[in-house]
């Protein structure tokens, strides 16, 4: 009788000293803490994904799937930009992050974001989506007919057509105009080209992929004028706190 409470003492002992190693094994925390997104709100951008029973938003910066609860305007872009349910959308919001649901559909969640204003949204395979670096860039504008492309960077702008791969104006300060920006700078080389550009804050759909942007584009470019959208990168003006990344004009 003895040895049989004996072995049974033993037995227990051994299996909290499991549990204990268990608790302390630092894989067992590294991969506890993979399941937990690290998204914190702000800005955000992933790939949105929604059908019946099913809206999930995977920040391009994790691995990980959160349950996605977005405003009307971000439904409207996802009906509008997708031609079936669980079509992955390209998309570009203000967030909030939240704790996981105790029940229903986002419960298998490690946790959800409320996306509260639709900063951008693009047709995956349509634009560059999560491999589009934004940093070092104030602002990415383009258009068509014929196609250009422009760079806002912290000292230079570079313009970008079919038969003109690379072309860099001078530093251009920001000028501030009703509700946006108005950049201008002249090319180097052997021909001075002058270049402005205006961004105004308002909505714009892209004329062949039907992305849709918070930021509309005109640029100048030797008296040629274009139209077309912008968006935001890392440096964009009054992005996040209301201070300036780039010098402004005195």
């Amino acid at each position: 009788m003895k040895q049989g409470l004996w072995l049974v003492a033993a037995i227990t002992a051994v299996g909290c000293l499991e549990e204990s190693s268990r608790d302390l094994d630092p894989s067992s925390s590294i991969e506890a803490a993979e399941r937990i997104p690290t998204l914190s709100g702000g800005i955000v951008q992933g790939i949105l994904v929604m059908g019946p029973e099913v809206r999930t938003f995977k920040p391009c910066a994790e691995n990980t799937e959160l349950w996605a609860v977005p405003v009307k305007s971000i439904l409207d872009a996802y009906g509008a930009l997708t031609s079936e349910p669980y079509q992955p959308l390209f998309v570009e919001a203000d967030s909030e992050y939240e704790e996981a649901s105790r029940s229903g559909p986002s419960a298998r969640y490690p946790g959800q974001v409320r996306l509260v204003n639709l900063l951008r949204a693009e047709p995956v395979g349509e634009g560059l989506g999560c491999e589009d670096s934004l940093l070092g860039v104030a602002y990415r504008a383009s258009g068509h007919d014929p196609f250009w492309h422009v760079r806002v960077l912290s000292d230079r702008i570079t313009l970008a057509t079919p038969e003109i791969p690379s072309t860099i104006f001078s530093e251009a300060p920001p000028m501030p105009i009703d509700n946006g920006w108005r950049f201008e700078g002249e090319s180097d080389g052997p021909e001075t080209v002058r270049l402005r550009l205006e961004l105004i804050r308002a909505s714009c759909v892209d004329s062949v992929s039907g992305s849709l942007y918070t930021w509309t584009a005109s640029l100048d470019v030797g008296g040629v004028v274009r139209t077309g959208c912008a968006w935001e990168g890392g440096l964009a003006l009054d992005r996040d706190t209301g201070s300036t990344s780039l010098r402004t004009a005195s």
